[in-house]
């Protein structure tokens, strides 16, 4: 019997299993149930082999690696990118070099996997590291042991990971399976990898971009938080039933009350004391849950993110904060080692001087708390919302910081003359970041 080499969740609501005789086995995400097996390799074009590892990135990217390399997979084009393979170690920073006496990780990893909060988790033997999507490399204080932080599931020789978003996530070894409750961040099932597996049921669309999803996976995607206790309605009522939800409705406009997500509120700035978040887009809302995980992700720990509006603003009723569809982000709060803080977009950004020549005016080096932030939150917006068009349009390479496109910031467009169109959007946008979901005005 071939053994499973590595695992990987898709946006397209696929799971699939590739094991060392290069076959793989497909799982639909949403039922559970696995629908084709012994696939050859040869239908995913351009790789040579069953990764050792193959991780979800987003943005319609993905990364196999196989031993010392590694190759980018393109979704919209189904295939490996031109220029691939490329050798791990200049291009994942950070990786373990084995200076130490352990391992060294550019030789080849075990095992990884997108956790849905804006970090990989990459493993190799009995530890691992987290990679951070936005700085593009490993966080400080990696590698950390396998056993001391994931409760119960194989603690050395990972053979695969696979999270179809949701509550649940998978860690295969020899044959076996332990299933990982994410909400209660321990093992809660496993069982051999065997014709009896099942994935449990996930909602479609837990793994696309929050830009791409339908009404119905919005709305679906939604009830599964409110049965996990992330979120509560304050209207429409929300009513379940035998056969999923009965309301709201996919095209309702919700209210959220307390204006939470998973203990992370949102404040409004022009109405601190508010208790709803009103007249809001259900696809929006899965955008505001997904960035609450992004923020707090790794230290500090995030207590709010406020904002200058999100169900409301400017007189055009067809707009997209009229319709629910954008949000102005302001600041955050929170508390590092123990220190409570506040950085706000207007006073640690918007109002620093602009030098000759720099076009980007946060600064790491002078305060990376704010850096790492607000640059978390833009390269979100840039994944999870609209970055270089509208939908399916949205092409690779997402912006950088300095550019243009869908999210507008402080530093927006840096070298647009006065006067032009960008640079009035880049004045208006002193005080926040703003992301949207769909087209800016409905006509």
């Amino acid at each position: 019997m071939a053994n499973l080499r590595t695992a990987i969740s898709w946006s397209n609501d696929k799971t699939y299993l590739f094991y060392d005789n290069d076959r793989y086995d497909r799982y639909d995400s949403v039922t559970g149930i696995r629908e084709d097996s012994g696939l050859g390799i040869d239908r995913w074009e351009g790789l040579p082999r069953s990764p050792d590892a193959f991780v979800w990135w987003g943005a319609g990217k993905a990364f196999a690696f196989t031993g010392g390399d590694y190759l980018r997979y393109d979704d919209p084009t189904d295939r490996v990118d031109p220029g691939y393979p490329l050798p791990v170690g200049p291009a994942w920073a950070g990786l373990p070099t084995g200076s130490g006496g352990g391992p060294d990780w550019r030789t080849g990893i075990d095992a990884a996997v997108n956790w849905g909060n804006g970090k990989l988790y990459l493993f190799k033997g009995d530890s691992y590291v987290r990679y951070d999507i936005t700085a593009d490399r490993v966080d400080p204080g990696y590698p950390v042991k396998i056993a001391d932080r994931w409760s119960g599931v194989f603690p050395v020789n990972l053979d695969a990971v696979a999270y179809p978003g949701g509550r649940y996530a998978y860690f295969f070894r020899g044959g076996q399976y332990r299933r990982f409750d994410v909400d209660a961040d321990a093992v809660d099932a496993s069982g051999p990898l065997d014709g009896t597996f099942q994935l449990a049921p996930t909602p479609s669309g837990a793994v696309a971009p929050a830009r791409l999803l339908t009404l119905t996976q919005a709305n679906r995607l939604m009830a599964d938080l409110i049965r996990r206790g992330t979120l509560t309605l304050k209207s429409p009522t929300f009513v379940d039933g035998p056969a999923g939800i009965v309301s709201p409705t996919p095209a309702q406009r919700v209210v959220v009350s307390p204006p939470s997500f998973g203990g992370i509120r949102y404040t409004n700035q022009i109405a601190p004391t508010a208790t709803v978040i009103d007249n809001l887009d259900q696809r929006m809302l899965i955008a505001l849950y997904r960035l609450t995980r992004w923020i707090n992700s790794s230290a500090p720990d995030i207590a709010e993110l406020l904002h200058l509006g999100i169900g409301h603003g400017g007189p055009n009723p067809n707009d997209c904060h009229n319709r629910g569809r954008a949000l102005d982000l302001s600041g955050v709060t929170g508390e590092l080692n123990g220190t409570a803080f506040t950085r706000s977009v207007k006073k640690d950004w918007g109002n620093l001087p602009r030098p000759p020549g720099v076009k980007v005016r946060i600064d790491p080096t002078t305060d990376p708390l704010g850096y790492g932030l607000f640059t978390t939150a833009f390269r979100f917006a840039t994944f999870e919302c609209e970055a270089t068009a509208i939908g399916p349009a949205n092409k690779w390479p997402m912006p950088d910081l300095g550019g243009t496109g869908f999210v507008i910031y402080p530093d927006y467009a840096p070298d647009a003359p006065e006067g032009s169109e960008n640079a009035e959007l880049r004045d208006q946008h002193q005080n926040h970041i703003h992301m949207q979901i769909g087209v800016t005005v409905v006509p």
